[in-house]
């Protein structure tokens, strides 16, 4: 939390003495959640300290009597505040009554030779005794107040807010949105404001003393749907894309989501290992309970496929087995992506076997999504490839669908690629951690070509999906006996 550091700057004005509290961060969103609303606050608050009434100090009385009979009887107030001035008979009776102009002096008008009893008052203040004054001619009398209290005022609430001074509600702002508060206790103090429908706010006023008046010019509040959502800590909590928090380890998180009127949204929840949620909302300014329930992603078991049909895969149509019956093979053609249908894996190992007939290449993909559209993409560059350097390794991140990004500089690929010649292709993937090795079938020669690891931000976002293919610089490849295992560490976590 930061807190409010006072200006040292001091000036005069009026007979009071403003110092300036500068507020290091304005005042603070109270809500356990990562991004809140912005809010734009006054840069200061004030508090105002009393002045001390010099002895010497000369009172010049100013009104002038109209009758012999009347006397001018001026009361000023020590400390100079503007508090009020009442004035008694012998009996006790009050029988005028003045509020001090800046300067803390009132004046009356009076019939003289009478003894006259004056007291004054003032908010954070306490008066002494009733002080006499015989009136045979205009006199100035001197009233002294004592700091008690503090006071503070505020302006421009809402309707309804409620003031809070150490977490006790000390006021509710009514119709005109003003608030001011008597009687706050020397010392460290905080404040709170707090409305259904608008963000917290809280500020450290730092110490007070007895006697300081404390003021904010304004306090623009906005309105907010006040948004909790219940489901499993460590979840990431996005509205309409972007993110505002992260459920506590409590399973709950409390989010102040700007909101002038009722709207539309998209609230979506996020969390590794689980599939994403999601709900479309008509959000209102206030609070709000939302239970999410995140389903896990379970690891799909071990596959093999040898290619007698297209079954597994939800396959482009530039796609076909070719061969006989004993001995099926897939034919990979066209930049459509086609992965194993329902599949989902964490960490694993895969192996195929991959021929290269026209020398170009082969592209596999690791990690997709349901939608294909957010993957690891991996290429091959074979000996006559055109688009890309021969006989390198290349990593690619597809995301939302877009074009494949690179993401790593390629590796060289030492075994011995030809069109002739089939090669087995073993890939070993671990949390973000994927890596390669090609062992050619003709020479028994393995060759441990890439180990990458993905540090990127979107990494958590890639921990789990399916297995797929695609011919992404216009190569055509052949694979049979592709087997994938998950991990028994990735099987044991679900």
């Amino acid at each position: 939390m930061k807190t409010l550091t006072f200006d040292t700057d001091q000036s005069w004005r009026g007979g009071w003495a403003a110092v300036g509290l500068t507020l290091a961060s304005a005042l603070l969103a109270t809500s356990a959640a990562v991004a809140q609303p912005q809010v734009e606050l006054p840069p200061q608050i004030k508090i105002e300290k009393a002045r001390t009434r010099d002895v010497a100090d000369r009172v010049i009385i100013k009104t002038v009597t109209r009758q012999p009979t009347e006397a001018v009887l001026a009361v000023v107030l020590d400390p100079i505040v503007p508090g009020k001035v009442e004035v008694l008979n012998a009996a006790g009776r009050v029988i005028d009554q003045k509020d001090c102009d800046a300067t803390g002096q009132a004046e009356f008008t009076l019939p003289r030779n009478r003894v006259y009893r004056v007291r004054a008052s003032y908010e954070g203040f306490v008066g002494g005794e009733p002080k006499s004054a015989d009136l045979k001619n205009s006199i100035v009398t001197r009233l002294s107040l004592r700091p008690q209290s503090a006071t503070l005022k505020l302006r421009n609430l809402p309707p309804g807010a409620e003031v809070l001074i150490d977490d006790g509600v000390r006021a509710q702002a009514g119709p005109g949105g003003a608030v001011t508060i008597t009687g706050i206790e020397p010392g460290r103090r905080r404040l709170a404001i707090r409305h259904p429908e608008y963000n917290d706010l809280t500020a450290d006023l730092g110490t007070i003393e007895a006697g300081d008046q404390l003021s904010f010019p304004s306090i623009p509040l906005s309105r907010v749907a006040k948004l909790t959502l219940e489901g499993p800590p460590g979840a990431t909590v996005m509205i309409d894309g972007e993110v505002q928090g992260r459920i506590r380890a409590e399973g709950n998180v409390t989010i102040n989501y700007r909101l002038e009127e009722a709207a539309e949204r998209t609230i979506a929840v996020e969390l590794t290992g689980h599939h994403p949620w999601s709900q479309r909302a008509r959000l209102t300014p206030g609070p709000r309970t939302i239970a999410v329930k995140l389903e896990p992603v379970v690891t799909s078991t071990g596959v093999s496929d040898f290619f007698d049909g297209l079954s597994l895969w939800a396959a482009p149509p530039e796609w076909k087995t070719v061969g006989d019956r004993r001995n099926n093979r897939l034919q990979v053609r066209g930049p459509a992506l086609g992965l194993l249908r329902g599949k989902t894996y964490r960490d694993f190992k895969a192996t195929f076997t991959l021929w290269l007939p026209d020398g170009q290449g082969a592209t596999w993909a690791l990690r997709v999504d349901e939608a294909g559209r957010n993957y690891y993409l991996f290429h091959l560059a074979g000996p006559r490839s055109q688009a890309q350097a021969p006989k390198k390794f290349y990593i690619y991140l597809v995301k939302d669908g877009g074009a494949p990004v690179e993401v790593s500089a390629p590796s060289p690929v030492v075994a011995d690629l030809n069109e002739r010649d089939s090669y087995t292709i073993e890939v070993e993937v671990t949390g973000n951690r994927v890596q390669h090795s090609i062992t050619s079938n003709a020479t028994g020669e393995k060759d441990a070509f890439s180990v990458w690891t993905d540090t990127a931000e979107t990494r958590e976002k890639l921990l789990y999906g399916s297995f797929g293919l695609r011919a992404f610089k216009g190569e055509t490849f052949l694979v049979d006996d592709l087997i994938i295992e998950p991990t028994k560490e990735a099987v044991k976590n679900q």
